[in-house]
């Protein structure tokens, strides 16, 4: 590291960045932590600018690095906060911040970084040449085995006690391995009850353990699988640990909160803490670690567990929104973290321009009963129909959405309150994140369908539904490997052909196009020629051909609807306003680390009902010296008297820190008293 001690980064160095990069950095935590030159645990809240604070520390030391065969690495857990970094790298004013998107640095996810320098070198040398890393791609080929090959018969036979075919897909999509006490072991999720006794689990696990071995030797892996292999890497090639830190002395860690522990262990033993001549850098926020527990893999303890004194920076200062709802969100914090607002008198003057009288925005809580919880959303909307000003409402970038925490399909036979008992017509699988189609007429209706007129986003969707059906036509490139997007293109630009394949998209993609028979027969010699998919087997033919759309499968009927005069619904989870702003249905899970103009949370049962069981927090009974966040249970149980729980807080947490000017809560007006209802108005909330 001597390269890094030499140049270390000076307060000059960071007022120079901030008059370059146009930032303001005279926080002193903020300039203590840019200073920074050892490994460090930072705590972020939301909109505290942490992205930024992570790119501009990579552009300064890009100003200081010097070596040309070591580099840093930046990790994250998502494409999405991987993409942010690299976009504002590619946006700064500095020229040397552009060396840090090229060897000897890298900047991706966890699994990319561990796929790329550890995983498949190892599994590459063990001689498979044609890798498949999907879990999707790995079920669909498992079962083909089971299905094709005698000696998986039992094991096939077997699985028929877990259900429908769903369920058995669910279930080989979780048979990774894992290494306990040195050993491989597959990790079983659910057992069958031909597993049930102990002679037919110990004959379940040498099925299963013979099937991965005959998917590996295909080079058909699960992506938990990377981790595995990983491990094995290094516990056969103790150099190899060695070679990694000395490539990459500094590496920088972000939404370290979303890590889970099998993510956290592999780290940790490529880039062991405590080694003077490595730096780690890890920024996250435990206060929004929701992933706590979903699947079977536990979050990360290194890092979430940490008190808000063993952090060795807290930045506890958003510019997000204002302190009226820093002093509703705080509360919520695991960490009990002061959370504060730094706008300016300056900046608040300016965001009462927002409103549409100059006024300050009115945080509503909206109470209903078993009649009118249909009028729930059209009640936010005329809220926010009159709050925001028309030229906000008006703008591209104006974000309105409503929130649950529980989005999946509602049993009607069950007692349930989920997101779709607000709005009929929400189907969680019809966002663009979860939907897949099954054909590619079904993609380009989808497409046509939606709301969002992002001609980029519908393109990127198409497109990966083109590889899709590359795969099933057993289309590969010159080293035998599936086509991807990038050398799909160098391939067709090479041929002189791609003009026409980006026409043929944009054809698919156009309205005034009507998909029939005539459409997906022209479609179908256009793609076989341009792609040159060459005895074009059924499973191709289907993906190609032509289907009439299906009826809505969802529970509304002829006499039950949410629509009105005001709003009417789309294809994808939204909400049209006549006032020409979109209203976006989803769950609390899939917008952490977004930035709304508005947001409702609207109340969902896990056990317990979420508002009911946390509005002691709202009201700010909660936390006490004797019920402190950090104690708390950790899930919720209907059973338990005390009823609070580190799940609903953070889900809270994460929910209420996400609209930039207007928060508003529904909940059933049975459970809220009428104190309760006092004790909020008394704190700012307005109640209708």
């Amino acid at each position: 590291m001597q390269h890094l001690a030499e140049n270390l980064i000076t307060k000059d160095d960071i007022a120079n960045i901030a008059v370059n990069e146009q930032l303001i950095l005279d926080d002193k935590d903020r300039i203590s932590l840019l200073e920074a030159m050892h490994s460090i645990d930072v705590q972020a809240c939301p909109g505290s600018g942490k992205t930024t604070l992570i790119a501009t520390k990579l552009i300064l030391l890009s100003k200081k690095w010097s070596s040309q065969h070591q580099g840093i690495c930046v990790l994250s857990h998502t494409n999405v906060a991987k993409d942010e970094i690299i976009s504002r790298i590619k946006q700064s004013n500095t020229i040397e911040a552009k060396r840090l998107l090229s060897y000897p640095h890298f900047i991706g996810t966890i699994q990319e970084f561990v796929n790329r320098f550890i995983a498949l070198p190892y599994i590459r040398s063990k001689g498979v040449k044609d890798i498949t890393i999907n879990n999707d791609e790995y079920t669909k080929i498992a079962r083909n085995v089971l299905d094709n090959h005698f000696q998986f018969s039992w094991l096939r036979g077997s699985l028929n006690g877990l259900g429908n075919s769903d369920s058995q897909a669910a279930f080989l999509r979780t048979t990774y391995r894992f290494i306990s006490q040195n050993e491989e072991v597959i990790h079983i999720s659910r057992k069958p009850r031909a597993w049930q006794q102990d002679s037919g689990l110990r004959r379940a696990k040498r099925a299963l353990g013979q099937l991965k071995k005959y998917l590996d030797n295909k080079g058909v892996y699960l992506f938990r699988d990377m981790y595995t292999h990983a491990q094995l890497a290094c516990l056969h090639n103790s150099e190899l640990r060695k070679s990694i830190s000395r490539r990459f002395p500094y590496l920088f860690l972000d939404e370290m909160q979303d890590t889970q522990k099998y993510q956290d262990e592999l780290l940790n033993e490529v880039f062991p803490s405590g080694e003077s001549s490595i730096i780690v850098q890890r920024f996250g926020d435990p206060d929004q670690a929701i992933f706590n527990g979903i699947g079977s893999d536990q979050s990360n303890q290194s890092f979430n567990e940490k008190s808000r004194e063993a952090m060795d920076f807290v930045i506890n200062k958003t510019h997000r929104f204002d302190n009226f709802l820093a002093d509703k969100i705080k509360l919520f914090s695991f960490n009990e973290i002061p959370l504060e607002s730094e706008f300016s008198e300056e900046v608040l003057r300016e965001r009462t321009t927002t409103h549409s009288t100059g006024e300050n925005f009115e945080h509503t809580i909206i109470l209903f009963d078993d009649d009118t919880r249909n009028n729930v959303i059209e009640s936010f909307a005329q809220i926010v129909s009159e709050q925001f000003a028309v030229h906000h409402k008006n703008s591209d970038t104006f974000l309105v959405k409503a929130l649950g925490a529980v989005g999946k399909e509602i049993d009607p036979n069950a007692d349930q309150l989920r997101i779709g008992h607000y709005w009929l017509n929400y189907d969680k699988n019809k966002t663009k994140v979860n939907f897949k189609a099954t054909s590619l007429v079904e993609a380009i209706r989808y497409c046509r369908q939606t709301s969002s007129n992002e001609w980029a986003e519908s393109y990127k969707f198409i497109l990966e539904c083109i590889l899709t059906l590359m795969k099933i036509a057993g289309k590969r490139d010159e080293d035998e490997r599936y086509f991807s997007s990038t050398n799909l293109r160098e391939k067709l630009k090479n041929d002189g052909t791609w003009e026409e394949f980006r026409k043929t998209i944009y054809l698919m993609l156009e309205n005034s196009h009507v998909i029939d028979q005539r459409f997906c027969r022209r479609l179908r010699r256009k793609l076989i020629g341009l792609l040159e998919l060459h005895n074009v087997s059924e499973e191709t033919a289907n993906y190609l051909a032509f289907s009439e759309e299906e009826a809505s499968t969802n529970m509304v009927n002829e006499n039950i609807s949410n629509e009105s005069d005001y709003l009417a619904s789309l294809p994808d989870n939204k909400i049209s306003h006549s006032d020409g702003f979109q209203i976006e249905l989803s769950t609390i899970h899939s917008v952490k680390g977004e930035t709304h103009d508005a947001t409702l949370i609207v109340e969902t049962k896990n056990h317990t009902f979420d508002f009911e069981t946390m509005l002691s927090y709202l009201t700010g009974d909660l936390p006490s010296d004797e019920h402190q966040n950090r104690q708390l249970p950790d899930k919720p149980n209907s059973r338990r008297a005390f009823k609070p729980n580190k799940v609903f807080m953070r889900q809270f947490y994460v929910a209420m820190s996400r609209p930039k000017y207007l928060l508003c809560l529904a909940l059933h007006k049975e459970r809220i008293s009428v104190e309760q209802k006092t004790l909020l108005r008394e704190k700012g909330w307005k109640i209708i």
